[in-house]
C-alpha cells in the first residue's frame, strides 16, 4: 500500500538544541503494536518495530517526526555500501518514492547521533537578493544546492567582474553547476531526481560528506566575499584577484573525500605519492578545478583572460588554496603577526584605474602596490574564510557545521581501526554532545582565535568575528557543564545508594 508520511512538530523547550542530552530522553511514538527499539541499530532515531520486524517509523529526526510504513533508504544504502544483496525492485522502487515526498529537506545520515544540533530545514528555492548575501548572517545551509550557483555569480557580478573580464555567465553557471557535482554530495540533502536518476543508480555505493562538500565551498567563497566587502580587504586587491579570492574558494576542496591529508598519507594513497605527501588533498582539487577548464570548452572561463593574466589567475588561486592546508596555519599566523608588529605603514596607494595617486594615503598594514602584500592577503582570506564557521553569528547555523565536521571526524577514525592505521585522537571518542563541545573548544582556541585576532587588528571591520566566536563556546561551556553536572548528580546517587 502507499508510503504514508505525517510531520508533527515538536514544541516549546523541545525546540531547544540542548533539550535532549541523549538519545535516551528523546520522545518515542508508541502504540498497541509496537515496542521499542534496540538503541544499538545504529542509526540517528528509535526505530519502532511491529510483528513482521520492519520498521514503520523512526522517531524525531531534529524538530520533525516522520512516520512511514517501510524501512529507511538509508537501510537499503547500507546494505549496498556493505555489499550484500541489493533490495528488491519493488521495494528499492518504494523507496524512492520515499525520497520524492520527502525532497528538499534535511535529515540525519544515520552515521551517528547529532544530538539536536543539525537542523531539519526546509530548503529555500528562491534566489537571494545581494543584500542578503552581503551579510554576516547569511546561511548558505538554507538553500537548494543548485541556488547556490547564482549566490556565486552574484558575488562576482558584485565587483562587475563579468563585464570587465568579459566572462561569460552561462559559462560560469555550467561550470558551477560542474564543481557542484565534482563535491560528494551533502549527505543530509534530501533532493532526488527519479525522472533522469534510476533506482540501481540511487543505491549504489557512494562516498557522502557531512562537511566537505558543495556547501562547505560556497560557504567559503561567501565569508571569503565578506572579507572583501564587509572587512575591507578589496581596497587592497585589485579586480583580478578578488576574482580569484572567490573561485579559489569554490574549488579549495574540490572532490575532497571526507578524510584528511594524513589518512591518504598514512594508506600511501595514489595521490599521496603523486603530490609527494605535501598537501595532497589541496593539490589535487587546484587541479581538478582548472582542468576543468582545459578539458571542456563549454566550462573554460580561463578563455576571457589573455595568456599573462591566465598564468597569473591560476598562480594566484594556487597559492590561496594551498594556504588552507592546515599544516600552513602555523606560518600563516607567523606571516599575519610579522605585518602587525611592523605596524602600520604610510604606503603609496593607487587609484581603482591602476594609477598612482598624487595624494597621501592612509597609514596601512598593507602595501597595494606590493604583489607579496595581495597575494599574502588572498591566501590569509581563503584559510580564515575555510575555518570560519565556528565564527558564525548564529549559534543554530555554527553548531550545525560542528555536527557535520565532527562526524566526519568520527568516520575517519572508525576507518583507521578498520584499517589497522594510527588513530588520530582528536577525531576518536566523539559520542557525546560534550565531548563534540569540547572539540569545538579546542578548536576556536588554538587555531581560530589566534588567527581572527590578528586578523581583526589587520582589518578592523572584522574585529566582531572573534567575539561572535568566544560566545558560541559560551554556549558549548554550557553543554560541558551540564553533562558534568549530570555526571555528580549520577555518582551522588550511586554512592547514597
Amino acid at each position: 500500500h502507499s508510503p504514508t508520511l505525517t510531520k508533527i512538530i515538536i514544541t516549546p523547550d523541545q525546540t531547544n538544541p540542548f533539550f535532549y542530552q541523549s538519545r535516551h530522553s528523546r520522545p518515542s511514538v508508541m502504540n498497541d503494536t509496537t515496542s521499542p527499539s534496540d538503541d544499538n541499530n545504529g542509526g540517528d532515531a528509535d526505530i519502532a518495530r511491529h510483528g513482521n520486524n520492519k520498521p514503520i517509523c523512526t522517531v524525531w529526526h531534529g524538530y520533525d517526526i516522520v512516520l512511514t510504513d517501510n524501512c529507511h533508504l538509508s537501510e537499503a544504502k547500507r546494505v549496498a555500501h556493505n555489499n550484500e544483496q541489493n533490495p528488491p525492485e519493488d521495494q528499492a522502487a518504494h523507496h524512492a518514492k520515499l525520497v520524492r515526498l520527502e525532497s528538499w529537506r534535511r535529515k540525519s545520515s544515520g552515521q551517528s547521533d547529532d544530538y539536536g544540533w543539525l537542523r531539519q530545514l526546509d530548503l529555500r528555492s528562491d534566489i537571494p537578493s545581494i543584500d542578503e548575501i552581503r551579510d554576516w548572517s547569511f546561511d548558505v545551509l538554507e538553500f537548494e544546492e543548485t541556488v547556490l550557483i547564482n549566490v556565486f555569480i552574484q558575488m562576482l557580478e558584485f565587483y562587475n567582474l563579468l563585464e570587465k573580464f568579459r566572462l561569460d555567465r552561462k559559462t560560469l553557471e555550467r561550470y558551477g553547476r560542474e564543481v557542484m557535482a565534482m563535491h560528494h554530495k551533502d549527505c543530509y540533502y534530501q533532493k532526488v531526481d527519479i525522472e533522469t536518476k534510476g533506482v540501481e543508480d540511487e543505491l549504489k555505493p557512494e562516498i557522502l560528506c557531512e562537511y566537505h562538500n558543495w556547501y562547505h565551498a560556497v560557504s567559503c567563497a561567501h565569508v571569503s566575499f565578506l572579507f572583501l566587502t564587509l572587512g575591507g580587504a578589496d581596497a587592497y586587491l585589485c579586480p583580478i584577484e578578488r576574482f580569484c579570492a572567490i573561485m579559489g574558494a569554490l574549488i579549495h576542496d574540490l572532490d575532497h573525500p571526507g578524510t584528511n591529508n594524513d589518512f591518504e598519507v598514512k594508506r600511501s594513497t595514489s595521490l599521496a605519492k603523486l603530490y609527494g605527501n605535501d598537501a595532497v588533498l589541496e593539490r589535487h582539487s587546484i587541479n581538478m578545478g582548472l582542468n576543468l577548464c582545459q578539458e571542456n570548452p563549454d566550462l573554460d572561463w580561463l578563455k576571457s583572460f589573455d595568456e599573462k593574466d591566465r598564468e597569473y589567475v591560476k598562480h594566484f588561486m594556487a597559492q590561496s588554496v594551498l594556504a588552507t592546508d592546515p599544516s600552513r596555519h602555523a606560518d600563516i599566523v607567523k606571516e599575519a603577526l610579522a605585518f602587525v608588529e611592523e605596524g602600520p605603514q604610510d604606503y603609496q596607494s593607487t587609484s581603482s584605474d591602476g594609477k598612482l595617486s598624487s595624494s597621501s594615503s592612509p597609514m596601512t598594514y598593507f602595501n597595494q602596490n606590493d604583489p607579496q602584500h595581495r597575494l599574502f592577503i588572498g591566501r590569509l582570506i581563503l584559510h580564515a574564510a575555510d575555518i570560519s564557521n565556528p565564527l558564525h553569528i548564529s549559534f543554530e547555523v555554527a553548531s550545525d557545521w560542528a555536527i557535520r565536521v565532527t562526524t566526519e571526524f568520527s568516520k575517519q577514525a572508525k576507518k583507521e581501526k578498520q584499517l589497522q592505521l594510527p588513530v588520530t585522537t582528536f577525531m576518536d571518542g566523539l559520542d557525546s554532545q560534550a565531548e563534540i563541545a569540547k572539540v569545538q573548544i579546542g578548536f576556536f582556541n588554538f587555531m581560530v582565535k589566534p588567527l581572527f585576532h590578528t586578523l581583526g587588528i589587520l582589518f578592523s571591520d572584522l574585529k566582531m568575528l572573534e567575539d561572535w566566536g568566544e560566545k558560541n563556546c559560551v554556549e558549548y561551556q554550557m553543554v560541558i557543564d551540564a553533562r558534568n553536572e549530570e555526571q555528580k548528580d549520577v555518582k551522588s546517587d550511586g554512592e547514597s545508594a
